[in-house]
């Protein structure tokens, strides 16, 4: 995993000048298994497929995290992301707003795990993966 280019990547989707769908496509190519994002703590945590890690801070801007979790605002700001009609920028924002206090997405299980402040959990496929 080149540290650099994922770091790179992540700014861009916070600028959204790539889509999820790129930022996805280039994760795969530096060998990420998976990856944890942590809004509590602002950072990523990057697990690759030959077994190496690396946890990097991200300046991630929202508002304290929900303690109510909506998995119903979840899928809404996803599908407006999905849409093109919303970015990673207003993801992070209203998805702390929904409760969500960090997700896990596995690129080779297609699908993202979103858990809450009290074990609330939801789990959500890739768009076409089922």
């Amino acid at each position: 995993m080149n540290q650099p280019i994922l770091k790179s990547v992540v700014d861009k989707a916070l600028a959204r000048t790539i889509t999820f769908l790129e930022l996805l496509a280039t994760m795969q190519k530096e060998g990420v298994e998976s990856y944890h994002v942590d809004f509590l703590r602002n950072e990523y945590r990057f697990y690759s497929q030959g077994g190496d890690s690396f946890v990097m801070d991200v300046p991630l801007l929202h508002g304290e995290v929900a303690r109510e979790f909506s998995t119903e605002k979840l899928e809404a700001i996803n599908k407006r992301v999905q849409s093109g009609q919303a970015g990673y920028s207003d993801f992070v924002s209203e998805g702390a707003a929904a409760g969500c206090a960090y997700y896990i997405v596995y690129l080779g299980g297609k699908k993202v795990r979103y858990f809450g402040r009290n074990g609330d959990e939801h789990i959500q496929h890739f768009p076409g993966s089922r």
